[in-house]
């Protein structure tokens, strides 16, 4: 029986007279590749601020892992409901924050790249385990942190490994080609430790080589951390060649959802983004 990790009920999001995301229903399985696609404009991004606490959605609700985490009142009042190992610490919150979402298992890229420029490669995956530490000023004060700071240390360099950039740990990351930074946010997103990531069009900007071996690199974290994975994609060879099931998005609205081969063939999804061949 399959383990449902995300779950998104009835969200609409609003911005005074536009609305973005229209009711949104989807469901996303533990393991699977999920991919979100439609038109620019269509409301994808949107769905991924919801999903992660960017936005507070006007309707709806968001559940992960079996735990509702975001709802909206009857009354228009946002709430986080946190329940488990997270009670104590999120009790009292009105919504909730990326933060607190990336410390439940959550992690995302986005669409322009949002590196530290100036900082290494090992910096870069480092400060991103930030929000598994447990110190404080005091502990950080006085080094009494050192040997939880030692533990990710290694961790990152094993990390860098896992993920073929231990030959670049040194370099500034603006001085990276645009494939390895593609490559350096996702390694930054899985120092969080996440259950779930979601790429924001993951492949924008890169040549046909890149987007290949990006392609062969979702496949191959997803068994390596046991990962389950939400993109969000411009580039359909990418998308048909990896992900599970679809759902496709126009103007806020979902219009349908499938494997890549019934997204392939449906008419309204063809007449609305994916046009026809030309030799067709």
């Amino acid at each position: 029986m399959s383990e449902q990790v995300l779950k998104v009920e009835n969200v609409t999001m609003q911005f005074g007279g536009v609305v973005a995301v229209d009711n949104l229903n989807l469901e996303i399985d533990r393991g699977e590749i999920v991919a979100l696609i439609g038109p620019n404009g269509a409301g994808k991004t949107t769905a991924f601020n919801v999903v992660t606490g960017v936005y507070q959605p006007t309707n709806g609700a968001v559940w992960f892992q079996g735990e509702k985490i975001i709802e909206n009142h009857p009354q228009g009042k946002m709430k986080a409901l946190y329940k488990g190992e997270h009670a104590g610490e999120y009790t009292h919150a009105l919504a909730p924050t990326p933060d607190r979402i990336t410390r439940m298992g959550m992690a995302r890229t986005f669409q322009n790249i949002r590196l530290w420029k100036s900082q290494t490669v090992f910096d870069n995956v480092l400060t991103a385990m930030h929000c598994r530490t447990t110190g404080n000023l005091f502990t950080a004060t006085f080094r009494l942190n050192r040997k939880e700071e030692a533990q990710q240390r290694r961790r990152v360099e094993e990390l860098l490994e896992e993920v073929g950039l231990t030959d670049l740990r040194n370099e500034r990351a603006d001085a990276l080609p645009y494939g390895k930074q593609r490559r350096l946010e996702i390694a930054r997103a899985l120092a969080t430790d996440p259950k779930l990531l979601l790429l924001d069009e993951p492949a924008a900007g890169m040549n046909p080589q890149e987007t290949d071996e990006l392609t062969a690199f979702i496949g191959e974290i997803r068994g390596k951390f046991g990962l389950t994975v939400f993109l969000i994609e411009h580039h359909m060879d990418l998308v048909m060649d990896i992900s599970d099931r679809i759902y496709v998005l126009d103007f806020g609205r979902l219009i349908a959802e499938g494997t890549p081969a019934e997204i392939q063939n449906n008419q309204r999804v063809i007449d609305a983004y994916l046009g026809v061949a030309e030799d067709a």
